[in-house]
């Protein structure tokens, strides 16, 4: 089943901030999904699903539930907007 372009799009997001945390620093699935505007679980089922090869190229162990002292999201050299939900994106499930 093809992704949704919203999907693709968060995913690649998610890559990029993640590939810019320095060795030895975190950050949260929290405080990802505030900059992404999406649902840490979300942030966590796209990490969850990388294949061998993805998760030898990104430092996914860098991003974790709850950190005393993590880094801010926006201070990163990552080049990802802080997002807003677009109008046409799909609406929540009830």
């Amino acid at each position: 089943m093809a992704k949704s372009p919203f999907f693709a799009r968060i995913k690649a997001d998610v890559l990029t901030i993640v590939a810019s945390i320095p060795e030895g620093e975190v950050l949260t699935f929290r405080d990802i999904g505030a900059h992404l505007d999406v649902m840490p679980r979300h942030i966590a089922y796209i990490l969850k699903m990388l294949d061998a090869e993805e998760r030898a190229a990104f430092p996914a162990d860098r991003v974790v539930a709850k950190a005393e002292t993590a880094l801010d999201v926006a201070g990163l050299p990552h080049g990802v907007p802080r997002q807003t939900r677009p109008a046409n994106a799909p609406a929540a499930r009830k």
